[in-house]
């Protein structure tokens, strides 16, 4: 099966860190390279033929509903629950590029979303993208990174940190440089995904994630094992995903059909790149 939690972070980051900002911001950006790197992990999180995921202990009482359904049933009907939410939050840790990575966002099925991506070497990135517009916002070690990807001289490269460093910019989201952002925000890219459920998928032990009663489903991965919580009240929503092995991480999806906060930021010194063109624009 494939590794959702690599999926979810990869499609994620590559098209929020290396697509962040719109292209013109951050160099070798764009929707292609972030569809390349959701293909990528998605290719190395499929399963070796002989892999198989080692035998949980049998589940609890604290099954409820899920306790008389196979794994596989349960995972399909996860998936399914989980693709019907209009929005979701989603945290996630896993290495990207051999660097590890931490994601906060909340996002929905209408493309907008709000939240932060952080990744060694490219410092934090703050996210808001509403219908119109597109808000960001990097603190001086994500403007680094992106001018060293660049090659930028030292000088431009501090003073482009001098005046862009945690400051938000804005851009409409109809201008063809905010194309590489706009993939990162849709749930329903994100979610895709989770379609059904391994037959090799087995019930593991009954537990809770972030106080919510939930079954563990484990499921052979390239890398590992992989193993999905679902929630056992209410709708059986996939609450966690984590792939242990040779290429560990996990996600958390919470807030399921919770509005998305859109709202521009709260402040006068907002930088609109739509109002800079020429060689300055580009420099950014």
């Amino acid at each position: 099966m494939r590794s959702r939690t690599k999926t979810t972070a990869t499609a994620l980051a590559a098209a929020t860190l290396l697509g962040a900002g719109v292209s013109a911001c951050v160099p070798g950006g764009g929707p292609g390279r972030a569809a390349q790197a959701g293909r990528e992990a998605r290719a190395q999180a499929s399963p070796s033929p002989s892999g198989t995921a080692p035998a949980p202990a049998p589940a609890r009482s604290g099954a409820g509903p899920l306790a008389d359904r196979s794994g596989q049933e349960i995972l399909t009907q996860a998936y399914a629950a989980t693709r019907s939410a209009g929005s979701a939050h989603v945290t996630a840790r896993v290495d990207y590029q051999g660097k590890p990575m931490r994601i906060d966002l909340s996002l929905d099925k209408k493309g907008n979303c709000n939240g932060a991506v952080r990744l060694d070497g490219m410092g934090k990135l703050d996210i808001i993208k509403s219908s119109e517009l597109l808000h960001f916002r990097g603190d001086a070690a994500y403007w680094r990174g992106a001018a060293k990807q660049r090659n930028t001289p030292q000088k431009q490269t501090e003073q482009m940190v001098t005046a862009l460093a945690d400051r938000w910019v804005k851009i409409p989201v109809s201008d063809p440089r905010a194309a590489s952002m706009t993939g990162s925000c849709d749930l329903d890219k994100l979610t895709g995904d989770f379609g059904k459920g391994s037959p090799l998928a087995r019930k593991g032990e009954s537990t809770t994630v972030d106080g919510k009663p939930a079954l563990a489903v484990t499921s052979p991965a390239r890398q590992g094992t992989q193993t999905d919580y679902v929630a056992t009240e209410g709708k059986p929503y996939v609450l966690k995903s984590a792939v242990s092995g040779e290429s560990a991480g996990e996600a958390l999806f919470s807030d399921f059909d919770v509005p998305v906060d859109t709202a521009s930021p709260q402040d006068s010194d907002v930088l609109d790149l739509s109002k800079i063109g020429g060689p300055a624009g580009e420099a950014i």
